[in-house]
C-alpha cells in the first residue's frame, strides 16, 4: 500500500476547439491526470512520476524510497490493462485498475491547488450492489426523445441541398442503433443501410496504428526504434530521418510535413485522385533529400505522410500489402466483413462519392499512401470494431487496441494524442476519436470505453460530419 502526495502535472487535459464550450470540472481534472499517471505507470518511467511530486511529497519520500515501492510492489504486477473511474467524491476519485493477474483500486485525491494530494493503491473493493431503479413507463418514451434528436440533427445536414447519403450508427446504454438519410446515388432513391460502404479516409489510421500495436504486442517492432532500422540503406542514409521513431510517425510528433512537396510532380497526379499514381520510388526518392525543418518530439504536424511511410514500413516487417494485413489481423478476428481497401464489385456496394457542391468525383487510389485513408468501411464493421475497445484486453489483438489509446504526447492548446487516436474529455468522460474525408467522403467514429458508448458517422459527401457527430455525443454524454 502506498499513500504519497504528488503534484499535479503543469499540462493537463486540455480540450480541442471543437469542445471549447465544456467548462473544466475537478472531476475532470481528476481523471486527467489519472490518465498521465498511467501513461508514466505503463512505460515505467518512475522518475517521471516522482517529478510530479509536490516539495512536501520530496520532503517525506526520497527517490530512492520510491523507486524502490514501484519496483518491488507494483511494476510486478505488469502494465495496467484497463481503468475505470468506479467513483469520485469531494474531490477524490477511485479507479479500479485492472492488471493481468489481478484488479487495484488507486484512491487520487487533489487538493484545493489541483495538486495530487492522495495517491493510494489497495485492493479492489469490488463493484457495488446496482440500486433498484422504479419501473419505466412504457412506450419507450426516453428512447424515442433522442431519436427525435437524432433526426434532427441528421435532416439539418441531409437538407443542405448538396449532401447525399448519411449513415449514423450509435452505441448507448447496451444497444445499438441504426440512423439512414438520403439516396447512395443521385436519383436513385436508395437509402444507405448498415452495409453501405463509404470511403472512411483516415479513419484508416486508427487501423494502422492497431497493425503497429500489434506487432509491438508480438515485439516485432518497438515504438522506439528508429525509422531508419526499417528503411533501404539509400533512405536510411540520409540523418534528418534518424532520429524518427515509429511512434512519431503514428502521433504526429515526427516533424515530417502533411504532404511531400513531390506529389504533384508525380507523373500520374490526378487532381481528382490526388495519390494515384504515387509510388514507393516517389516515395523513396522524396525521403532521400528529406530536409528537417522541425525537429522530431517538439511539435504536433499532422502528418499523412508520416503513416504512408509507417504503412509501408509495417508491410516490409509483415510481408504483405497493407490490405491483406489489416485482413489477417484485424478483420477476421473481429468479424469485420466489409472493411477493405478494395471491396469487391460482385459483393460489396461502395456509396458513390460526391464533393462539397455535389458533383459526383471519382473514389480515391492511394498506392504509397494507402495506410494513411484507402479502408473503405461501414456502420455495421465500425460499431464492431469500436466494441472490441471495450473489451477486457485477453488477446494480443485486444492488448494491441489498448495500446493504442495510451497517451503518447500532449498536443496544447487542442488535444492529447495516442496512437493515431486524439483524445478529448467531453462532459466527465474521456473519448478517443478520429475523423477522416476525401473529395467524395466525410467520416467520424468516437468511442468511450469507460461508458461502452460510440458514434459512427458516415457521409458520401466532402461535406464534414463532425458537427453531427459530436452534436449526438454531447446529448448521448448529459
Amino acid at each position: 500500500m502506498i499513500r504519497t502526495t504528488c503534484v499535479l502535472l503543469s499540462s493537463l487535459f486540455l480540450l480541442s476547439s471543437a469542445f471549447a464550450q465544456e467548462a473544466d470540472t475537478p472531476r475532470r481534472i481528476n481523471q486527467a491526470i489519472f490518465n498521465k499517471i498511467e501513461y508514466h505507470f505503463n512505460q515505467q518511467e518512475t522518475d517521471s512520476i516522482y517529478a510530479l511530486g509536490s516539495p512536501k511529497f520530496k520532503q517525506s519520500l526520497s527517490l530512492q524510497a520510491f523507486q524502490t515501492v514501484m519496483s518491488q510492489q507494483l511494476y510486478p504486477l505488469g502494465q495496467i490493462q484497463s481503468a475505470e473511474l468506479k467513483n469520485y467524491e469531494k474531490g477524490t476519485g477511485i479507479y479500479k485498475l485492472n492488471f493481468i493477474s489481478t484488479p487495484l483500486q488507486l484512491v487520487l485525491g487533489l487538493d484545493s491547488l489541483n495538486k495530487i494530494d492522495v495517491f493510494l493503491f489497495q485492493p479492489y473493493a469490488g463493484d457495488p450492489a446496482p440500486e433498484k431503479t422504479p419501473p419505466t413507463e412504457s412506450g419507450n418514451t426516453s428512447a424515442s426523445k433522442f431519436d427525435r434528436y437524432v433526426d434532427s440533427v441528421a435532416l439539418s445536414y441531409s437538407r443542405k441541398g448538396h449532401t447525399h447519403a448519411l449513415a449514423i450508427g450509435i452505441i448507448n446504454a447496451g444497444k445499438t442503433s441504426g440512423f439512414y438519410y438520403g439516396e447512395t446515388e443521385t436519383g436513385n432513391k436508395q437509402l444507405p443501410d448498415e452495409n453501405t460502404l463509404f470511403e472512411i479516409g483516415s479513419v484508416s489510421k486508427t487501423f494502422t496504428a492497431t497493425l503497429l500495436a500489434y506487432f509491438t504486442q508480438l515485439q516485432q517492432v518497438s515504438l522506439d526504434d528508429p525509422i531508419t532500422k526499417y528503411l533501404p540503406d539509400s533512405v536510411a542514409a540520409n540523418p534528418d530521418l534518424q532520429r524518427i521513431t515509429l511512434m512519431q510517425l503514428a502521433n504526429h510528433t515526427s516533424g515530417l510535413p502533411r504532404m511531400p512537396d513531390n506529389i504533384e510532380a508525380s507523373a500520374a497526379s490526378n487532381s481528382l485522385d490526388p495519390y494515384h499514381g504515387y509510388t514507393k520510388e516517389h516515395l523513396y526518392t522524396y525521403l532521400k533529400s528529406y530536409k528537417a525543418e522541425i525537429p522530431p518530439d517538439s511539435l504536433y504536424q499532422y502528418s499523412n505522410l508520416g503513416f504512408g511511410i509507417l504503412g509501408d514500413i509495417l508491410s516490409t516487417v509483415y510481408g504483405k500489402p497493407y490490405d491483406e494485413m489489416v485482413k489477417e489481423i484485424i478483420c477476421q478476428p473481429l468479424g469485420l466483413k466489409n472493411t477493405t481497401e478494395h471491396p469487391n464489385p460482385d459483393s460489396q456496394y461502395v456509396a458513390k462519392g460526391y464533393n462539397e457542391k455535389g458533383a459526383e468525383t471519382p473514389l480515391w487510389t492511394f498506392d504509397a499512401f494507402t495506410a494513411h485513408g484507402s479502408l473503405k468501411s461501414t456502420v455495421s464493421d465500425l460499431l464492431l470494431y469500436a466494441k472490441a475497445h471495450f473489451k477486457m484486453p485477453e488477446t494480443d489483438l485486444e492488448h494491441a487496441l489498448a495500446l493504442t489509446r495510451q497517451f503518447t504526447y500532449f498536443n496544447p492548446p487542442d488535444t492529447d494524442i495516442g496512437l493515431a487516436w486524439h483524445m478529448n474529455v467531453v462532459g466527465d468522460e474521456l473519448i478517443y476519436w478520429h475523423n477522416g474525408g476525401t473529395f467524395g467522403s466525410s467520416s467520424y467514429l468516437a468511442l468511450t470505453p469507460d461508458r461502452k458508448m460510440a458514434i459512427v458517422v458516415l457521409s458520401n459527401t466532402a461535406e464534414p460530419v463532425d458537427s453531427v457527430a459530436l452534436a449526438i455525443l454531447k446529448y448521448m454524454l448529459k
